[in-house]
């Protein structure tokens, strides 16, 4: 009969990510996000700045997401590997994304109202939230904080659908509600704009982070 060791079942666990751990502080981390956007826009000169690539405070506060994860789950296995991924390399996919849906934007912005506005307003949030979601993921693989299984691709996949078409939606469909970039110009709509692009968008990644982590990986 084997023995049971109750030690070394309770260091296991604290080893392995948990789905509902991981979820609800990466939840947190999103909700802390839109809180520290709304601020730094709040206190920015002229918030329509923000837009500019790279420089706005919608990237250089992507850290934030993870942090409160990274705080809980430091006895966890593979929690340097989740520093580094939350630190720098969703920052780096935040960039990328950005930049990738700012060109877009950048090149086909009409100069005067146009009929097909809510499609290229949706095409330029769903570029940019493709381009995360699959930087985003596949980096989790690289790192080894997912397996890369059938499994895993059959989730990633499914999650760069849904963030593609929820990144196109808040984009769009916040341009619609708030109309921020009308004149004359209003920083309460331009805020809520943001958050419509990025809180909704937040929230379903640290879903499908959570559920891709809490797949054992290779050690």
């Amino acid at each position: 009969m084997t023995a049971v060791d109750p030690l070394g079942q309770a260091h296991a666990r604290r080893r392995r990510v948990r789905f509902w751990h991981a979820f609800v502080w990466l939840l947190i981390g999103a909700v802390v996000y839109a809180v520290a956007l709304a601020i730094a826009l709040l206190l920015y000169p002229d918030p329509k700045d923000a837009l500019a690539p790279v420089v706005g405070p919608s990237l250089y506060l992507t850290p934030l997401f993870g942090l409160p994860y990274l705080f809980t789950s430091a006895r966890q296995r593979g929690w340097l590997r989740r520093v580094f991924y939350f630190m720098l390399m969703l920052s780096f996919s935040h960039i990328v994304a950005n930049n990738l849906a700012w060109r877009y934007g950048v090149v086909n912005f009409p100069l005067e109202p146009d009929p097909s506005d809510y499609a290229r307003d949706f095409a330029t949030g769903a570029i940019g939230g493709f381009a995360g979601s699959a930087l985003a993921f596949s980096l989790l693989v690289w790192i080894r904080l997912a397996p890369l299984t059938r499994a895993t691709r059959a989730i990633i996949l499914l999650g760069i659908a849904l963030l593609t078409l929820l990144a196109g939606f808040g984009m769009a469909h916040g341009l619609l509600m708030t109309q921020a970039l009308e004149m004359p110009f209003k920083p309460s709509r331009f805020i809520f704009w943001f958050e419509c692009v990025h809180l909704p968008w937040q929230v379903a990644l640290a879903f499908f982070l959570a559920w891709l982590m809490r797949l054992r990986p290779s050690a």
